[in-house]
């Protein structure tokens, strides 16, 4: 990977340019604000981008998903992985009775979250289809970039600065019907996913997660559905595409 794709560069621009306007607000000279703000922020962005996946489980109180808990999602995500040849994601939950997931992505590879209520709930085939998903997700180059931005938005003086950055023209909406029809293409069944969508709706999509993490959601979590957002088509949109496929 290059240096101006590595996922680290953007936030590692933003957090230096923050604190070298800081430095220089206190009065010192601007090469050693330059200096202290380049050090200092790549410090902080390399330790981020090694723990980002893991604070945003923490952040989300996710946990793992123990096969003998969760058999089903872990016999999916297993024969998905083992028939496709894809790297198995850790599997995590989020004690919800909505109807959610996320994926994110880190140092280690990549990891998995569904609600339990979606774990629980969903029929055979619509679980199947929303793990075809997130692990369409998994696959995505980008996801660790957005990972490790999205843990960056966790702090104030970076979140508010961090805007669009961090995003490829690839990003929102249409981003996400494309890993619709990534996961389709998985289990070879369309209307799965047509299926999955409505029955994560029923739930309720809404969880306890904060609004910086919406692009790593399935759904928007403040559970809009009906509507399209910066990250998320509405679901009405995502069904009537799947039925093109």
């Amino acid at each position: 990977m290059s240096l101006l794709r590595h996922p680290i560069l953007v936030p590692a621009l933003l957090v230096s340019l923050c604190l070298m306007v800081v430095v220089a607000l206190i009065g010192l000279p601007l090469p050693v604000a330059v200096v202290i703000g380049v050090l200092v922020g790549t410090i902080i962005t390399v330790m981020v981008t090694r723990r980002a996946e893991g604070m945003l489980r923490r952040t989300i109180g996710a946990r793992a998903a123990h096969a003998g808990e969760f058999p089903r999602l872990h016999n999916t995500v297993d024969g998905l992985c083992l028939t496709h040849g894809i790297e198995r994601p850790d599997v995590f939950v989020l004690d919800s009775p909505a109807g959610n997931a996320l994926a994110m992505a880190g140092r280690e590879g990549a990891s998995i979250v569904l609600t339990t209520g979606a774990a629980d709930r969903l029929t055979l085939v619509e679980l199947e289809a929303l793990v075809a998903h997130l692990l369409a997700r998994c696959a995505d180059d980008e996801l660790r970039g957005e990972t490790t931005t999205v843990a960056l938005g966790r702090f104030p003086f970076v979140g508010r600065g961090l805007g669009g950055f961090g995003r490829s023209a690839a990003d929102g909406p249409d981003r996400m019907v494309q890993t619709d029809f990534d996961g389709a293409d998985l289990t070879r069944f369309p209307p799965g996913m047509q299926e999955a969508l409505r029955g994560l709706s029923d739930l309720g999509a809404a969880v306890d997660a904060p609004a910086s993490t919406a692009r790593l959601w399935l759904l928007q979590p403040d559970g809009r559905t009906d509507v399209a957002t910066a990250d998320h088509p509405a679901v009405d949109v995502r069904i009537a595409a799947l039925a093109e496929r």
